[in-house]
C-alpha cells in the first residue's frame, strides 16, 4: 500500500508560516545587535552576551540554510533557546539595570518561539509557550538584582503588558493556523467534489452520445420495419446485436463507480478518455480502474497517446480504434489500436523525412518518463502502439 501523499495545499501553509517567521527571526536578531551594539554601558558579562548572540545567530542560520522549520526538535530547540535568551538577558547587564527601563536585550527574539508553538501546535500551545516566556520575563527580574518586591507599579504594569502580549500571540498564531488549515481542507475538499461532478458529466455524455443514440436509432430503424412488410431476419438479427452491443456499454458505464483521488494523485482512465472525447471517429478506452497516477506522469501519458489519435486521425484511414491502460507491477501499459492502413516503421526514414510526431511526441516522452514504445504495424493491418513506462519514475 502507497503512503498517503502529502496535502499540497496545507504544505503551502505550512510554508508561509515558516518565511514569515523567518523573516521575524531576522529582524529580531538584528535588532538584539544593534541594542548590544548601541548601549551606553558595558555589558557585566561580555562574553556571555557575545555567547548568547552567537547562539541565537547559529540557530536562525541553521534553520534558514536547512530549512529545518518542520525538524521535530525545532519547536523544543526554539522553546529551550528563547527561555534561556530571557534569562540570561537579566545576567549580562549590570545590576538593577532593568529597573530603570533600560531597552532590554532579548525584547523580541522570543516571540519565534511563541510563533512557532502556535503555528505547529495551535492557539492551546502557543498560549502554554507564551506563559512560560512571561514567566521567564519575571524571573529575569531577581537575576538582575531587583527582587519582585522592589518592583513599582509601572513595572509591574510592563511584565503584565509583555506577558499578555505574549500568550496573546501564541493564541492568536495558532487560531490563524488553524484558519488556515481548514481552508486548504475545504479547497481540497471542492476539488474533489469538483472531479467526481466532472467525471458524472463525462459519464453523461458518453451515454448520450453512444447508448441514447443508437437506442434512438433503433428505434427509428425498427418503425421502418415494421412499416415494411415482412422483415428479414437478417435485420431483425442486426438490430439485436446492435441493442445488445449498447446493453454492455450501458452496463459498463453504470457499474463504474466513481472514485475519490488519492492526494496528488489524478486518473489515468480519466484523463484518456478526455483525449478521446474530442476525435472523430469515436475512440473507445477501456481500463483496468482508474490507475492513479502523479498529475505530471499522466499528463505526459495522456499527451502521448493524444499524438497517437493525431496519427490514426491524419493517416491511418481507419474505422475503429480503441485505446486499452492497465497497471501491472508497477508498470502501466497503453495500447493505441486502429483498424487502417498501416506502414512500414523504419525509424531512421521517419528521421530522414522529417516526420517527428510519432518519435519525438510519442516516443521522446515515454522514454522520459522511464518507459519504452514498441510499434507493431505493417501494410494493411493496422497498428498498435504499445507505451510501456514505470508508475514512478522520473
Amino acid at each position: 500500500m502507497k503512503a498517503p501523499q502529502p496535502d499540497p495545499e496545507l504544505e503551502r501553509t505550512a510554508r508561509l508560516l515558516a518565511v514569515g517567521v523567518l523573516v521575524f527571526r531576522w529582524v529580531a536578531f538584528a535588532w538584539m545587535v544593534v541594542l548590544a551594539v548601541t548601549r551606553g554601558q558595558p555589558f557585566a558579562h561580555p562574553a556571555l552576551a557575545a555567547s548568547a548572540l552567537a547562539a541565537i545567530g547559529g540557530w536562525t542560520a541553521w534553520l534558514t540554510l536547512a530549512r529545518a522549520h518542520d525538524h521535530p526538535f525545532a519547536p523544543v530547540g526554539d522553546l529551550l533557546l528563547a527561555t534561556g535568551l530571557v534569562l540570561v538577558s537579566g545576567v549580562v547587564v549590570e545590576e538593577r539595570t532593568l529597573l530603570i527601563g533600560t531597552p532590554f536585550f532579548a525584547s523580541a527574539y522570543p516571540v519565534a518561539a511563541i510563533l512557532v508553538w502556535g503555528a505547529a501546535r495551535g492557539p492551546v500551545a502557543g498560549g502554554l509557550v507564551g506563559l512560560v516566556l512571561g514567566a521567564a520575563l519575571v524571573a529575569a527580574r531577581p537575576l538582575n538584582g531587583v527582587p519582585l518586591g522592589d518592583l513599582g507599579a509601572e513595572q509591574v504594569q510592563g511584565l503584565a503588558s509583555s506577558a499578555v502580549i505574549f500568550v496573546t500571540a501564541g493564541i492568536a498564531t495558532g487560531v490563524v493556523s488553524r484558519v488556515l488549515a481548514r481552508s486548504a481542507e475545504h479547497v481540497r475538499a471542492a476539488t474533489e467534489r469538483a472531479a467526481r461532478l466532472a467525471e458524472r458529466e463525462s459519464l453523461a455524455r458518453r451515454i448520450h452520445d453512444s447508448v441514447l443514440q443508437s437506442l434512438a436509432m433503433i428505434h427509428k430503424r425498427g418503425r421502418e420495419l415494421a412499416s415494411e412488410g415482412p422483415v428479414a431476419p437478417g435485420q431483425v438479427l442486426h438490430l439485436a446485436e446492435l441493442a445488445a452491443e449498447q446493453e454492455r456499454e450501458l452496463r459498463a458505464l453504470v457499474v463504474r463507480e466513481a472514485e475519490a483521488a488519492p492526494e496528488g494523485m489524478v486518473s489515468l482512465r480519466a484523463a484518456l478518455e478526455r483525449e478521446a472525447a474530442s476525435h472523430d471517429p469515436a475512440v473507445e478506452v477501456s481500463a483496468v480502474g482508474p490507475i492513479w497516477l502523479p498529475a505530471r506522469r499522466a499528463e505526459e501519458l495522456a499527451a502521448a497517446v493524444r499524438q497517437g489519435l493525431e496519427n490514426v486521425r491524419a493517416h491511418a484511414g481507419a474505422s475503429r480504434t480503441t485505446v486499452y491502460a492497465e497497471a501491472e507491477d508497477g508498470w502501466i501499459t497503453v495500447s493505441v489500436r486502429d483498424d487502417g492502413r498501416g506502414f512500414t516503421y523504419d525509424e531512421a526514414a521517419l528521421r530522414r523525412d522529417g516526420k517527428l510526431g510519432l518519435l519525438a511526441s510519442i516516443k521522446g516522452r515515454v522514454e522520459e518518463l522511464g518507459g519504452e514504445l514498441r510499434v507493431d504495424t505493417a501494410p494493411g493491418r493496422g497498428t498498435e502502439l504499445e507505451l510501456r513506462v514505470p508508475e514512478e519514475g522520473p
